[in-house]
């Protein structure tokens, strides 16, 4: 039995995070990236040298699909040829004369990948081809039908003859490298399928072959699966467990590479782990076995090194499962004890009792989604009242004068409904983590997208709350103008999804757990005599099973948790919700019985189509429009925002304006672009009267 791993976080001191901040800001150059991808390259091959195979190019300074992208020339005409680092990173953030591409989930995880735009047949790059260094090294590719699959085809072109023409690249890139092992990763099987040609395709290539498909079981298409041409096969044995009962039928003379670590969480190697393996042992020899982590442990934090003592003793990060891998190898790991409880869940359908739903009486009524920018110096006072440095009454007189500042800024601005900005949370999953009981907080970060990191917190018993949360600051907010100021809450399961949840009762059940504490929170706020809450539920669509006979379970208990949070709502209260980077077709029933008056979503890059989608999937209330992208600090233009409202055939009082996600990463811009905005809904209105 030998170790291996999929991939390593990019995270080792934030070198990279820094390095490309600062080349963003004037403060570094070019040189200052590389060095410090080298840094991290070398940090993690460090960390390697116990594993028997290890790994490379499985991480990037940005993500890793675009940088595939961009290895076969598929980049948008927009941003010129890709000559340097700035060109390659515009991408992703825009610039002047060019809108960023768009960003996506990453499966079902909370990483997002930028979306490859095809606007030409791929063609190999001699500049930015991706060079391997070790030949003793496999190196990681995210495979053909997997950059399909997350890429917006603007050709002419069909799939079938776009695939025939990257997999003709993709050999020129395989057979050039000097690592005689490609990990070759196809998650998209679990989506797509396998194309025709797959077969024809590996026949081409002269190195060995190991064709990873992670997130879920590869039942349905085994047979097909099984028959390829390659030495090995990673599969996930976490969140596929069914695929326990192919290891029978599973080739002879294949290596199986066993994902038997969960990738995903921060929990220790359990005896449910010890039970997988020793099924899997029983069937594949020792000779033909790898055992790995079930996915990239880039969903993890690097190490537990700035973790509590107590922590470090339940947890799990990066570092710490390729010592898991080891300990499995020799036979000296102890196995922490893990007993699942079938937790009775809710059979009560909880609904808000009301006929009509809620509509402006304003044309284009504006508002934002949340946060405001923070700057250095709040994030300092934030820093200082941790570390004891300022008093109480000091960090609150701050808070205070940041919420005054920016209610009138959005009154000066004209927005109908304000927030209070948020200045009093570092991230809204882990804010409400700090304040509930049955969360742990951490210090590890994992990286969201490009150079933002979060810390997700650990739920580690049952979900309760001592105190109000928010009620404080929205009604200090709510005090400084007669406009209503929404209260803003984050949904039950984003609350979970974006956190590493318990694995000794179901998610679901999980969601109820915080459906409840928020429930109390919500009708505090509401007691308050504040009329318009938010409740954020970006995680529903992520969350989404790739299994498909699994939806119907999670869609009906994950509304359901939602709806139990207003479920006693009086009539008055209005009811927001946001959801950025989802594609709703698929969901679009579930969506319309969330029973929101409106909801907030992404539309800026998608020029208008996800609101077209709902509207043609009959949501019957109202939608904020997400006019334009807050991840890029380019300042789109009036015309451009003016659009995409004037694109859709909707009541113009049941279309929110608004930016497509919050504006807490956003410096100074944040202010020029919401009065772009305003000056759009101005000539929006004029337009009717």
């Amino acid at each position: 039995m030998k170790t291996t791993i999929l991939g390593l976080p990019n995270s080792y001191e934030f070198l990279i995070k820094k390095s490309v901040e600062g080349f963003w800001s004037g403060e570094n150059k070019e040189n200052e990236i590389i060095k410090a991808k080298h840094e991290v390259f070398s940090y993690n091959s460090d960390l390697q040298r116990k594993l028997d195979l290890q790994v490379e190019n499985d991480f990037d300074i940005y993500d890793r699909l675009l940088r595939t992208a961009v290895n076969f020339s598929l980049t948008p005409k927009r941003f010129g040829e890709i000559k340097t680092l700035e060109d390659y990173l515009s991408i992703p953030r825009g610039k002047e004369n060019a809108e960023a591409s768009p960003m996506v989930k990453w499966f079902n995880t909370n990483y997002h990948v930028v979306q490859p735009e095809i606007e030409k047949l791929p063609e190999l790059s001699a500049k930015w081809r991706l060079r391997g260094t070790d030949q003793n090294k496999k190196f990681a590719l995210i495979g053909p039908q997997t950059l399909l699959a997350y890429s917006i085809n603007k050709t002419n072109y069909s799939k079938e003859e776009l695939f025939k023409k990257l997999s003709e690249e993709y050999v020129k890139l395989i057979n050039q490298l000097p690592n005689k092992i490609i990990q070759l990763e196809e998650p998209s099987f679990l989506t797509e399928g396998i194309p025709k040609e797959y077969k024809s395709f590996l026949e081409k290539l002269n190195k060995k072959v190991h064709l990873h498909v992670y997130f879920g079981s590869v039942n349905e298409f085994a047979d097909t699966l099984f028959d390829l041409p390659v030495e090995g096969f990673g599969l996930d044995f976490v969140e596929g467990e069914e695929n326990l009962d192919l290891l029978k039928n599973f080739p002879e003379g294949k290596i199986l590479i066993a994902g038997v670590i969960n990738g995903r969480n921060v929990w220790k190697a359990s005896e449910k782990t010890k039970r997988t393996l020793d099924k899997i042992i029983s069937v594949i020899p020792k000779d033909r076995l790898y055992i790995s982590p079930s996915s990239s442990l880039l969903h993890v934090p690097l190490n537990t090194k700035d973790e509590e003592q107590t922590n470090k003793d339940k947890f799990s990060f990066a570092e710490e499962k390729l010592v898991e891998l080891e300990q499995i190898k020799k036979g000296t790991i102890k196995y922490s004890k893990l007993e699942f409880f079938e937790e009775k869940l809710p059979t009560k359908i909880f609904s808000r009792q009301r006929k009509n739903f809620w509509v402006s009486e304003i044309l284009y009524p504006t508002t934002t989604i949340g946060s405001f920018p923070q700057t250095k110096e709040v994030r300092r006072m934030r820093t200082s009242f941790k570390e004891g440095k300022i008093t109480n009454q000091q960090y609150e007189d701050f808070i205070k004068k940041q919420i005054k500042e920016c209610i009138t800024k959005q009154e000066e601005l004209g927005l109908d409904v304000l927030v209070h900005g948020e200045f009093e949370r570092n991230d809204m999953v882990q804010y409400f983590a700090e304040n509930f009981e049955g969360f742990t907080a951490i210090n590890g970060a994992v990286q969201s997208y490009g150079t933002r990191y979060v810390r997700p917190p650990v739920i580690t018993s049952e979900i309760k709350r001592k105190n109000p949360v928010t009620l404080k600051w929205s009604k200090y907010a709510q005090s400084l103008t007669e406009k209503p100021v929404k209260g803003m809450l984050t949904g039950p399961v984003t609350m979970v999804q974006w956190s590493f949840p318990r694995e000794d009762i179901s998610r679901e059940a999980q969601y109820y757990q915080v459906a409840k504490v928020l429930q109390e929170e919500f009708n505090d706020l509401v007691k308050a005599g504040i009329k318009h809450i938010q409740i954020d539920e970006p995680a529903i669509r992520e969350g989404l099973p790739i299994d498909k006979s699994k939806r119907e379970h999670y869609l009906h208990h994950s509304i359901n948790a939602f709806r139990n949070v207003f479920c006693e709502a009086p009539d008055y209260a209005i009811i927001h919700s946001h959801m950025c980077f989802s594609e709703f077709p698929q969901i679009i029933e579930a969506i319309k019985k969330m029973n929101v008056d409106v909801l907030s979503i992404e539309d800026s890059k998608a020029k208008g189509k996800t609101a077209n989608s709902l509207k043609e999937g009959g949501f019957p209330a109202s939608i904020g429009l997400g006019v334009y992208d807050v991840h890029s600090p380019r300042i789109a233009s009036v015309e451009e925002m003016v659009k995409i409202p004037l694109s859709l055939n909707l009541d113009p009082k049941k279309i929110w304006v608004n930016p497509d996600c919050g504006l807490k990463t956003r410096g100074e811009e944040a202010y020029k672009q919401l009065e772009k905005m305003m000056e759009a809904v101005k000539i929006l209105r004029e337009k009717l009267t």
